[in-house]
């Protein structure tokens, strides 16, 4: 009997699958963030097209699980849940911290001999550019106000002292993540990159955006996008527009 097409995996949410894609979008939250952050994104997206995206450990279903703290794990596990879906040509995206994770995992993708199609990357410098910044150190304050920072003045559950208790952690995990992650040399991807820039986010500049070419397997293209670092939630249904005409397997 033949193994079934779908092996469920910790590591991937399947918001919309069915039996013959044409193609399989996968999407890789920030740092905080879950694999529900895209789950709006199967409205506007084609019916033929396939929508998964990545639960890293320690948050909804997985929180009793230990965090990532290295961005190099994070990578591997998500390439190796990922061959299960590799039937279809897969498309990568990710925010933020996802933006440097969808670039990890399409290496590690491409020496499996599974290569993406191409590489969506929002509001983060290359790895090359990486800031420096060591806030996963800090007093607990110092997190939940870059989070009010970058969220517009809103921390969410941060604000809840008993939700903040329960989701520091995870947050403080994910900042190591990103932090510490470091390539000086990063290789170039086969695959073509393209860029979200958000024009009123103070952790990614124009400069940084072109600077993915370098990284590139074609010329880097790079999306202007009104808003600040989460952008994308005002107008998801925009950004997939903005997408689709490079979903495409031809």
């Amino acid at each position: 009997m033949n193994a079934p097409l779908f092996r469920r995996s910790a590591w991937i949410r399947e918001f919309r699958h069915t039996p013959a894609p044409r193609a399989r979008l996968v999407c890789m939250p920030h740092a905080g963030g879950s694999a529900s952050f895209f789950r709006s994104w199967r409205e506007p997206l084609p019916p033929d097209l396939d929508l998964l995206a990545v639960q890293y450990p320690g948050r909804e279903d997985r929180f009793g699980e230990a965090c990532a703290t290295d961005l190099g794990a994070l990578a591997d596990a998500t390439a190796h849940a990922l061959r299960d879906y590799s039937d279809r040509p897969l498309f990568l995206f990710g925010h933020s911290l996802g933006a440097s994770l969808a670039y990890e995992v399409a290496l590690r993708l491409e020496s499996d001999g599974r290569p993406p199609r191409r590489v969506f990357v929002s509001a983060h410098p290359p790895p090359h550019r990486q800031r420096e910044s060591d806030l996963y150190r800090q007093e607990d304050d110092a997190l939940i106000e870059d989070v009010r920072r970058l969220a517009g003045g809103n921390a969410g559950l941060l604000e809840e002292p008993e939700a903040r208790a329960m989701f520091l952690p995870m947050l403080r995990a994910d900042y190591r993540v990103i932090e510490t992650y470091r390539r000086a040399e990063p290789p170039s991807l086969r695959a073509p990159i393209e860029v979200m820039l958000p024009l009123q986010d103070s952790e990614f500049s124009r400069d940084e955006a072109q600077d993915w070419q370098a990284l590139s397997g074609g010329p880097v293209v790079v999306h202007e996008f009104d808003g600040g670092h989460f952008y994308l939630q005002q107008q998801p249904a925009a950004l997939v527009r903005r997408l689709l005409p490079s979903l495409t397997t031809r």
